[in-house]
């Protein structure tokens, strides 16, 4: 295992001008730089997911270059958790993803393109990485499709207020209870 330093690649060799005999090499994929890692996740996740700390985070792929700069093919694998957004039970799923990133010299780089800079003849595919595994984590995560949630007797996702007994007012969740006592501004006229 190694850490996510190691995915910074010297493209140079890349960059520089080809004989006719290498452009074609090129041509047919047999000039790139191999990318075959495996890195320990440190502290990526959002506020409803996460990859565990210390889990493996898989990248195998290459950097090759294109007419504009260097161009990383990449498939990234892992695993995530977070908490069931209906019943709060730990989900833990697998994590894939297959990655395309165009990186092109420093100067190129505006906030508009969806581009990466080339520093000197360095390539930071670890920061993609970790950018593209944020990116793909679920904001709702849902432990299945069918999930009730915590006790869906009392607090059924789908109950219907018609229901209820005429005075009786629905039992509310206490994860949600707070609310009740939350006024607005409009609220006090």
């Amino acid at each position: 295992m190694t850490d996510w330093s190691s995915l910074r690649l010297n493209v140079a060799r890349l960059r520089r001008q080809l004989s006719p005999a290498e452009l074609k090499k090129r041509a047919q994929g047999e000039v790139s730089i191999p990318i075959d890692a495996t890195v320990v996740a440190n502290e990526l996740g959002i506020t409803t997911s996460r990859i565990p700390e210390d889990s493996e985070v898989r990248i195998v792929g290459s950097a090759d270059t294109t007419l504009s700069g260097i161009e990383v093919r990449a498939t990234v694998t892992s695993s995530w958790e977070g908490e069931c957004r209906r019943c709060l039970d730990l989900v833990t799923e697998p994590l894939s993803l297959d990655i395309v990133v165009p990186f092109v010299p420093e100067h190129q780089v505006d906030d508009e393109a969806d581009v990466y800079p080339i520093v000197g003849d360095i390539v930071d595919v670890g920061e993609v990485v970790r950018e593209e595994l944020m990116l793909a984590l679920p904001l709702s995560p849902l432990c299945a499709v069918d999930c009730k949630g915590v006790d869906p007797e009392r607090f059924s996702p789908t109950q219907d207020p018609s229901q209820t007994d005429g005075d009786e007012e629905p039992a509310i969740d206490p994860r949600w209870a707070a609310l009740s006592e939350l006024t607005f501004d409009d609220d006090e006229n």
